[in-house]
């Protein structure tokens, strides 16, 4: 019987202890989860500010700056400078935007001129004027742009196009010529080179003419001075005078 009872006093320590280690390692789990919790709560957080940061930075990035008062026909002489080491093409030229008619918009020959060896194609800008292309077969060698205003609609000539309606006067330097002319003569004739950040340079003739009629305009744009003085394209340049101030006909030279 005494020895039932140190068994049963025996048995009943041992899973006191038990207990107690069991307890023991309850609270070190507790402690541990604990311990995970809190390092879980401390990760940075993205708060809503921050968000709004990163927003307000994207959109500044993506600000595009609006020019304010361009040249009236800025996105047709954009559409034409070239590229370094480009070359017009027909095509090309045939897909100038704000035009709003092409006649012809192929290349062609002037059936009115047939010993006129060049081909060109011609779209209209709006009731004063237009924009040509002149050159081979393959390709265009020079741009005009010419208008004009008949002096009993507005003998002022209001409606036609100047340089400034071209061309950013900060990308174009004027070319002194011996075929200069007075600016404010009734006939003025100027040169200049135009040259567009991130493009190759080009080359410009402006005249104006006012005559009892009315008033005209025409803006040559060329890769170089002496295609707007090749003899196959006199004809549709026949406004341009290689003349000097005496007017004696000589060859124009330019100082660049």
């Amino acid at each position: 019987m005494l020895s039932n009872r140190l068994l049963s006093a025996f048995t009943l320590m041992s899973f006191i202890a038990l207990s107690g280690c069991s307890d023991q390692t309850a609270v070190e789990d507790t402690k541990q989860d604990t311990t995970a919790k809190e390092a879980v709560t401390t990760e940075p957080v993205v708060t809503a500010s921050t968000d709004a940061a990163e927003t307000e930075k994207s959109a500044e990035e993506a600000e595009v700056v609006v020019e304010e008062n361009p040249p009236r026909f800025a996105n047709i002489t954009d559409s034409l400078a070239l590229k370094p080491n480009a070359e017009w093409s027909w095509d090309t030229l045939a897909s100038t935007p704000d035009i709003q008619k092409w006649d012809p918009k192929t290349p062609t020959k002037n059936e009115y001129t047939p010993e006129d060896p060049s081909y060109y194609i011609w779209g209209g800008l709006d009731d004063h004027g237009g924009v040509s292309a002149y050159g081979t077969k393959d390709k265009p060698v020079l741009i005009k742009i010419n208008s004009g205003q008949g002096v009993m609609e507005d003998e002022t000539g209001s409606a036609v196009y100047k340089t400034e309606d071209l061309f950013r006067a900060n990308e174009l330097t004027r070319v002194k010529s011996n075929c200069d002319t007075e600016e404010d003569g009734l006939f003025s004739q100027q040169f200049y080179k135009w040259q567009k950040p991130g493009y190759q340079p080009l080359y410009v003739y402006a005249i104006t003419d006012q005559a009892n009629a009315g008033t005209s305009s025409d803006v040559g744009i060329a890769k170089s001075f002496d295609d707007f003085f090749n003899l196959d394209y006199s004809n549709a340049l026949i406004n341009l005078r290689a003349l000097d101030a005496e007017g004696n006909s000589v060859t124009c030279t330019f100082e660049l």
